[in-house]
């Protein structure tokens, strides 16, 4: 079984478990966080509500945080902020 190379997302490296079904973990040296997601999306999120900034490579948002909806009100970012629309 190869093992995975380690992702980046924001600086942060996200570990790929060699096993199938085991949890992906984060870790953040500069705060002494960590994290475990089950998928390697999940563990963006979870890095993105860490960081507390929204992602300057989402897709949704374009780094800005929030949608957009007819020029009528801002609602956060559902990728990098789904904590505020629950």
């Amino acid at each position: 079984m190869q093992a995975h190379k380690p992702l980046t997302h924001r600086g942060i490296e996200i570990v790929r478990p060699d096993v199938p079904g085991a949890p992906v973990t984060w870790t953040h040296d500069e705060s002494n966080a960590r994290g475990t997601a089950e998928t390697v999306e999940a563990a963006r999120v979870q890095i993105n509500i860490h960081l507390g900034t929204p992602d300057p490579d989402c897709s949704s948002c374009n780094g800005t945080g929030k949608e957009d909806f007819a020029w009528l009100a801002y609602i956060p970012c559902p990728l990098c902020f789904p904590e505020e629309l629950a």
